[in-house]
């Protein structure tokens, strides 16, 4: 059974204890909190598979509707997601008597995330996509039109409150490592006009709120670090409340670790300024739509090109960028764009007359179109395959930041690499192709 009493007796931080008592959370006895160094939360005993080992109430969720500033500025609603969000916080953090001091002790006031690199540190990353959302000068534009504009408009609320663009900084980087999507109270939601948030990458995106879910960090989550092979346990959200449970069997002394999901490391590093080891089977790279054109339809007039493009967007083919995946399978509707900027006037006009363009085909044409995406994709970067291997292995002491970029960037050189492997094989006599592979849709931010 549940009891926040009895777990006051194996748990080692009371601080987070009392937290956790007075604010009504229920904590699995056998759950324990070192408070040695970094926090940990591990099991004292064994814990079965599919056990509830926390589960705290909504009225406990740091999120815009429990924060005391939309009590006192009830405006702040009519605020998109990542404002208000932002806004809450900030307000909270410098509230000694907030409800959530001692969660927001608890986040880290030190960060790898990309926003913090210097641009020396950021070079390492060249030639790699997650250069170009990092968001820096968005964030600025965020603190002075939204943040600042709402601070100006309710001066009497905000004396003495900490709204520095550092703090900014520093609340927009909890928000981005460790803030949920939760769904909206049924009465609540609005099911007009919801836009798609189903990828994973606009989730954090203040352009992309939906109106059936809201922004919220559960307190402490942020102990439990992400882990695709170690994952024991998952965040199971109720209207009611968020519980944390097992997912297996959990021996005794062991740490609780959560899925980070399918995010490649670039993507972790870009939100949390780290990532497991074994997040490398979910790394991407991307291959811009311009590149691609700019080869398959070298021999295309500029004019026809630009109207092929129109009819490829038309038809939903033709995407900013595709995503290679580890494996280093080509996206089907990729070798369907490049079909289409390599074939003839006439051959192109019949895929309009018949309103459907043909399966993708694995061709000796197509796989030397790919295998020139892949060498000029290849030349962005600074360095070589080899000389990263070399790099890593030298034994040479490497700062976090530049190990991180180092992995990272070779990462994504080696998909190149499979890329090729991939494509090697195809013959000139050509192949349909179905469905191979998977595309996610991506809007550039820089």
């Amino acid at each position: 059974m549940i009891s926040s009493s009895e777990a006051t007796t194996k748990m080692s931080d009371p601080v987070i204890i009392d937290w956790f008592s007075r604010n009504s959370a229920q904590v699995h006895p056998d759950l324990l909190i070192s408070e040695s160094g970094t926090h940990t939360i591990a099991s004292a005993a064994p814990i079965p598979a599919s056990t509830t080992v926390l589960s705290t109430p909504t009225s406990a969720i740091l999120c815009v509707a429990n924060g005391a500033l939309i009590q006192r500025a009830p405006a702040l609603a009519d605020r998109s997601q990542w404002p208000a969000m932002i806004l809450t916080v900030m307000y909270e953090y410098s509230l000694p008597d907030s409800k959530w001091r001692a969660y927001l002790d608890s986040l880290p006031r030190e960060f790898d995330t990309l926003m913090y690199w210097t641009d020396d540190e950021l070079r390492e990353l060249e030639g790699s996509a997650v250069l170009g959302k990092i968001g820096k000068q968005e964030a600025l534009i965020l603190y002075q039109a939204e943040v600042m504009v709402f601070v100006e408009a309710h001066k009497d609320l905000f004396e003495g409150i900490d709204m520095s663009l550092e703090t900014f900084h520093r609340v927009g980087s909890w928000i981005m490592a460790f803030a949920s999507d939760l769904d909206k109270p049924d009465d609540s939601r609005n099911p007009q006009d919801a836009m798609d948030d189903d990828d994973d990458e606009d989730d954090d995106d203040e352009r992309f709120d939906s109106l059936n879910t809201y922004k919220a960090l559960v307190p402490f989550a942020n102990l439990i670090p992400g882990d695709c092979e170690l994952a024991n346990c998952e965040f199971s959200p109720s209207e009611s409340s968020v519980s944390l449970v097992t997912t297996k069997d959990i021996p005794a002394s062991t740490p609780l670790y959560i899925d980070p999901g399918p995010l490649p490391r670039s993507d972790l590093l870009r939100r949390l300024g780290a990532y497991p080891t074994s997040s490398a089977q979910h790394d991407v790279i991307e291959i811009d739509s311009t590149l691609i054109i700019s080869i398959a339809g070298k021999r295309v007039p500029e004019m026809i090109r630009d109207a092929r493009i129109e009819r490829l967007v038309d038809e939903e083919l033709l995407e900013d960028s595709y995503d290679i995946e580890a494996d280093g399978t080509i996206p089907s509707e990729m070798l369907v764009v490049i079909q289409a900027f390599m074939a003839d006037d006439m051959t192109f006009q019949s895929y309009i007359d018949q309103e459907r363009f043909p399966k993708a085909k694995k061709d000796g044409t197509t796989r030397d179109v790919v295998l020139e995406i892949v060498e000029k994709r290849r030349e962005l970067y600074r360095t070589t395959n080899e000389e990263d291997v070399a790099l890593l292995r030298s034994g040479e002491t490497l700062s976090k930041r530049k190990r991180m970029a180092v992995e990272v960037r070779l990462g994504e050189k080696e998909i190149l690499r499979r890329m090729e492997d991939v494509v090697s094989g195809w013959a000139d006599v050509p192949q349909e192709v179905s469905g191979s592979g998977r595309s996610r849709k991506r809007t550039k931010t820089g």
